[in-house]
């Protein structure tokens, strides 16, 4: 049976300055003082600090300056970014509007392809950027992998000053404001290559089939486990392709039968890590040999492969579990991998 584990993991650390996307409060609310348009502020992009493999990447933010701000603090949209109406929020618009209005102007972004206002790059968890002019600004953290995981981050809205009006605190404006990601965490996946090799074939006997376990653990965990064969008419090498096990997991692989006539010449286990897609030395490759043992048994074996299909807005509905299941009968596991 395989067991594929993914991780999706949202972790932004919550600063004291408040963040527009959290907390649905900006800085149209009702200040002590205006607003000093002509003054520069700067922005500090703050990870979460439970994460030290995320700390240590560098992950590019671009700034896009979407509107500017009054010194009532109001806004006015820049052009290009008119449809996101922002002269239109007001203390009660709520989180989940600030995400909708952001994922908005990522996507206008995607579509008009602008030059980034400002950019920064985020080093040892944290990364700065001065000299910005007063406005609202979309935050946009590329995409950045580790070798074992891939980490994604939601743009945010972010206003240009900003105060603690929202969290409790004074209304003063804040022209150095300090902000956090938003990460999200998946699992990165490899495969491994089983190769195997028979020296001599007795044709007599008839077909020689072989059999592997595959187990992989990472973090004291069993993260994937199955069982495959690979069948043989006539002496040569063909090769076991097992796909989408986590990188960075130590898998073992048994010859667990090795054909009634055939002996293994080899070890029977060796154990890989596994590397993720795309990565030098990617699919990591074990190997076996056996040759004839001048026995009379033949050995020959079959693959019950299933395919499943879910259902059509079965996981929207919360229906996991209503698809179908499709079953053949293979030869071994390279045609099942073919």
């Amino acid at each position: 049976m395989k067991m594929r584990k993914r991780i999706r993991q949202g972790g932004a650390v919550m600063l004291a300055l408040a963040l527009a996307w959290q907390t649905g409060l900006v800085s149209h609310v009702t200040a002590a003082t205006a607003v000093e348009t002509g003054r520069e502020c700067s922005v500090t992009v703050e990870l979460d600090g439970s994460s030290e493999e995320l700390k240590s990447l560098s992950i590019p933010v671009k700034l896009y300056r979407v509107a500017e701000v009054s010194e009532s603090g109001s806004y006015t949209m820049l052009p290009g970014y008119e449809s996101l109406k922002l002269s239109e929020v007001d203390s009660d618009t709520s989180a989940q509007e600030w995400e909708e209005k952001a994922k908005t102007a990522s996507d206008l972004v995607k579509e008009q392809t602008p030059e980034a206002n400002a950019e920064l790059t985020v080093t040892g968890g944290t990364g700065t950027e001065d000299g910005l002019p007063t406005g609202m600004y979309l935050v946009e953290a590329e995409e950045v992998q580790s070798p074992e995981y891939t980490y994604t981050f939601s743009p945010f809205l972010l206003s240009l000053p900003n105060n603690y009006y929202g969290s409790g605190g004074s209304d003063d404006w804040v022209y150095d404001v300090t902000t956090g990601l938003k990460p999200d965490q998946e699992e990165r996946l490899g495969d491994l290559e089983i190769e195997k090799t028979l020296t001599s074939y007795n044709a007599t006997v008839g077909g020689a089939t072989f059999v592997f376990s595959v187990e992989a653990v990472k973090e004291d965990e069993v993260v994937y486990s199955d069982v495959v064969s690979v069948a043989f008419d006539r002496a040569g090498t063909r090769q076991i392709l097992v796909e989408d096990i986590p990188a960075g997991s130590e898998v073992t692989v048994t010859e667990v039968y090795s054909g009634s006539s055939y002996e293994n010449t080899g070890a029977a286990s060796q154990t890989v890590e596994i590397l993720a897609d795309g990565t030098a030395g990617s699919p990591v490759q074990v190997s076996f040999t056996n040759t004839y043992d001048h026995g009379l048994n033949g050995g020959s074996g079959v693959v019950n492969h299933f395919d499943y299909t879910e259902a059509e807005g079965a996981r929207e509905a919360g229906q996991s579990g209503s698809g179908t299941w499709e079953w053949n009968q293979l030869r071994d596991n390279t045609a099942a991998e073919e």
